[in-house]
Parts: structure tokens; C-alpha cells; sequence
């Protein structure tokens, strides 16, 4: 614990003129810090991991609802890993729908992964300094790949997963977190012969004609960034879309409205029965698979 020093004896030559100024130990102070948590290397672990949700077991979903595997699927460590181990798990699992999370590092190379900040925290062995930087700035790709991935899994990049995708069937759903054509023109170009096996997602109805004429032949428009609305859910029903994903509180004023086209949710982690032909889903299986744990 830091405590001011004790006052000069009155008479002496430093009396009335302090040890140290105040910027001097606000230094020392956040120095001292750092120091303990460096230390204690643990501390980082138990800051990043916050509240998530872990699949303690896999449960069959109801009979006849489609299944994507959210974030990859969810392990037993958390969710939102985006995983090599998490596709391959999904895929043993029964599941042909994949959706994964897309974002850009600082120099603009394109990464899988949800969000610079807490996921990357948790699912990537940061050293002090990085986990640091992550408060205030995007990593660069440099960055990125010097990190160890957690729990021993295989961080994913659009090589590695266009590879995946030779040896495995199924479907990629993107998420792009920003920059969404410019994603899905990416993909579109390195994917070569691989790319009708990826559904891009879409986020307004301005982006399906864009998204169209880069080849893609089945979409996904989802709604979480768009204000719900009667008026908006009629404008994208008139859309040819693979489906329309809303969030579950939506789910029913989207039945009443949407008749064209199928309704996806997210995110859902229990066998429950709502209006909707598809699930979002960490810790769900396909009812098929039988093998739940």
C-alpha cells in the first residue's frame, strides 16, 4: 500500500518542500500496479473471463428446425471461440450451417474472430502490454498471429478455413462486423470454386444487389442492427433470401408479417419451440445426430 511520507521536522531544509511531486507518484502508483499484475500472470485469466456461456452438455433441438452453429459452435470453454476445433466439433455434431464472425486488424488484413475486446482477450494468450493495447487499439495482423490461441485451439483465417471447407461439407455464414462488401468481395475473390459455400449475411436491404452481383446466389438478411418494423419486414420479404434471421424477442411479429421467406433467431441454447425454422445455436445438436452429452 502507498502512503504519503511522513512532513519534514520543522527547521529543516526541506521543510514546507515535498518528497515528490504528485505526477511523480501517480507514476510510481500505476508502476507498482502494473508490477503486481504482471506478477501475477493469473490476474489476466480472471479478468477476461466475464460472464459466457458454456455448453456443459449438447442437447438435441426439436424435430425439423435447421441448426447453424453459432461462432462455430460452442465448446465447453465458452462461446464465440470461432475455432478450428469448434467447426470440426459442429461437423461431428451433424451440423452443414456454420456461422462465423469476421473482423479487420489494424493494417487491414481480415481475421475470424468476434470482437477486438473481450473475445479476443479471452480466447488469445495475451501478455500484459497486448492485453493493454486491446483497451485502446485494434491489433495488427502482426500482432494477432504472435498470440497464442487458448486452451491449445487453432485460430482460423480465411486460408485455413477455404481448407477446412475442401475436406468438410457445409456452409459458411458470414458476420462481418464492418466493411461487409468489402468482406465478401474478399472471400469471393480467394474463395475461387468455393464460393457458393458461403451464404453471406447482409445487414439492410441497400446491400442485396451487391452482394448479388459478386456471385453470391443465397443470402442471409439479418435484422439486429435494423429497428424492427412492419414496414421494414414487408420490404425485405419481397427479397429472395436463403432467410431472414431476427433476434428471439422478434421472433413473433416477424411471423405475422414475413410469409416469403424462412425465419432464422439467435441465440438459442435450449430445445424450445418458437416461430422460427432455424436456430442460432452454441450448445444445441441437429435431433438427427442423437449423440448429445
Amino acid at each position: 500500500m502507498i502512503t504519503e511520507p511522513p512532513p519534514p521536522r520543522q527547521g529543516s531544509k526541506e521543510a514546507g518542500k515535498p518528497l515528490m511531486s504528485k505526477s511523480s507518484w501517480l507514476l510510481v502508483f500505476i508502476a507498482t500496479v502494473g508490477l503486481s499484475v504482471i506478477v501475477s500472470t493469473p490476474a489476466i485469466e480472471r479478468l477476461n473471463k466475464g460472464d459466457r456461456h458454456q455448453c456443459s452438455a449438447y442437447v438435441s433441438a426439436p424435430a425439423g428446425v435447421t441448426l447453424i452453429a453459432h461462432a462455430g459452435g460452442g465448446l465447453k470453454q465458452g462461446d464465440y471461440s470461432n475455432s478450428k476445433e469448434a467447426l470440426d466439433q459442429s461437423a461431428a455434431n451433424g451440423f452443414i450451417l456454420f456461422e462465423l464472425d469476421f473482423n479487420w486488424t489494424s493494417d487491414g488484413e481480415l481475421a475470424i474472430v468476434h470482437d477486438w475486446k473481450d473475445e479476443y482477450r479471452y480466447w488469445n494468450n495475451l501478455g500484459w502490454s497486448e492485453w493493454l493495447a486491446s483497451f485502446y487499439a485494434v491489433p495488427s495482423s502482426v500482432s494477432l498471429q504472435a498470440s497464442a490461441p487458448n486452451f491449445g485451439l487453432t485460430r482460423l483465417t480465411l486460408d485455413t478455413l477455404i481448407e477446412w471447407l475442401r475436406t468438410n461439407p457445409g456452409q459458411v455464414v458470414t458476420d462481418f462486423k464492418t466493411d461487409n462488401i468489402e468482406g465478401l468481395a474478399l472471400i469471393a475473390s480467394r474463395a475461387g470454386s468455393l464460393q457458393h459455400r458461403f451464404i453471406p449475411q447482409i445487414y439492410d436491404v441497400s446491400e442485396y444487389s451487391a452482394v448479388r452481383e459478386l456471385g453470391y446466389k443465397e443470402v442471409i438478411l439479418t435484422t439486429y442492427r435494423l429497428p424492427p418494423s412492419e414496414e421494414s419486414y414487408r420490404q425485405i420479404d419481397e427479397l429472395d433470401l436463403f432467410a431472414v434471421t431476427v433476434p428471439k424477442d422478434q421472433v413473433g411479429d416477424a411471423a405475422g408479417i414475413i410469409s416469403n421467406n424462412r425465419i432464422f433467431t439467435h441465440t438459442i441454447n435450449a430445445p424450445v419451440n418458437l416461430p422460427a425454422t432455424g436456430y442460432y445455436t452454441d450448445c444445441l445438436i441437429p435431433v438427427e445426430t442423437g449423440n448429445g452429452a
